[in-house]
């Protein structure tokens, strides 16, 4: 979404070096790609028809003009080409689609990077955005960024989503992928963005517009668009497993003053077999959290009548907490260290 945060940096994938083979024909597309590493002292011979293209270990590549940055990716390795999200162009975030231009730097985006994972899921907010409004079209879409463990997505709906619509929204995001929908991004003036969001009776949307500096962006899935600067994958196809995980009320603009809205938490994967392993590993980690742990194991309450987040110790918890700070103190007697203690409130 546009003005929002929760994406993380971009930053480049580096590349092994680029095997002979890539110097000859692609198959299929009628033009050669060569790597442009001439003996030191020569220069390589121009191209008239053909253009420069740096890439991040230091070599070029001889891209005919007009070439896009997912025929970049293909001219380095078929197996980069199959993973390939996004590119960097010049530092700039930009889709597969995005065009090549002479002396260009490019940095591939994929999975295995964080920032190809950003792009991975905020594309699959998108879905899940859109599989909310087919299936309650009366629903406001606000805001979906990614975020380190997945993504989420903001509605304005008249009753909170049950059990039954998360199976239902799961069950619709997973048919918008199987649908491989193309995701195609356009630059309408602002007059035309206000006009189709004030259309579609999107509150948020319209918010966010007049906040944009410059020309909007938007990204088309289908019959369903988004304001948002991209990138994005280049179809819903790529998001090959998807499940939502919590559900979660937001204010909008996070402002108790403002509405609250619907936040559904969810992630997703290029491969069905590396959602399975993060859903043990969420597991794993549920076993351990101290929130659980400590009711369990009878350590300690949290009253709100006392405070949020004001820990009550139980007698268990006590004992436990005393042995710990007593070998807190000797530890720090031992090693030359003395203890000072100020008041907890002070003006």
């Amino acid at each position: 979404m546009v003005g929002v945060t929760g994406s993380n940096p971009v930053s480049p994938i580096f590349y092994s070096r680029i095997h002979s083979s890539y110097r000859t024909a692609v198959k299929g597309r009628g033009h050669s790609y060569h790597s442009n590493s001439a003996p030191e002292g020569r220069k390589a011979p121009a191209r008239a028809d053909y253009m420069k293209i740096a890439l991040p270990d230091g070599k070029t590549l001889d891209l005919p003009d007009g070439a896009t940055a997912r025929q970049a990716a293909s001219a380095i390795g078929r197996r980069l080409a199959e993973a390939a999200l996004a590119s960097k162009i010049n530092g700039i975030p930009a889709d597969l689609s995005a065009t090549l231009h002479d002396n260009d730097a490019i940095e591939i985006l994929t999975f295995d990077v964080p920032e190809g994972k950003s792009v991975f899921w905020h594309s699959s907010s998108h879905v899940l955005a859109q599989a909310v409004q087919e299936l309650f079209p009366s629903a406001k879409i606000a805001i979906g960024p990614s975020i380190d463990s997945g993504f989420y997505y903001d509605f304005d709906v008249e009753h909170p989503f049950s059990p039954e619509d998360v199976t239902k929204i799961e069950t619709r995001a997973k048919e918008i992928t199987g649908r491989k929908l193309p995701i195609e991004r356009s630059e309408p003036s602002v007059d035309e963005a206000r006009r189709y969001f004030e259309s579609k009776n999107e509150p948020y949307k319209l918010e966010l517009l007049e906040g944009i500096e410059g020309k909007p962006s938007m990204y088309r899935q289908g019959e369903w668009q988004d304001l948002c600067r991209g990138p994005h994958v280049p179809d819903t196809g790529y998001i090959k497993a998807f499940k939502v995980l919590s559900i979660a009320g937001a204010y909008w603009r996070g402002s108790e003053k403002n509405k609250m809205l619907q936040r559904i938490y969810a992630v997703s994967f290029p491969k069905e077999s590396m959602l399975t392993e993060h859903l043990k590993f969420l597991e794993e980690a549920q076993k351990r959290d101290h929130r659980r742990l400590g009711t369990e194991l009878d350590l300690y309450s949290i009253n709100e009548s006392v405070g949020p987040g004001l820990v009550l110790w139980h007698p268990k918890g006590g004992r436990l907490r005393t042995v710990i700070e007593d070998f807190w103190r000797k530890e720090h007697f031992k090693n030359g260290y003395e203890l000072i203690y100020s008041p907890h409130i002070g003006r």
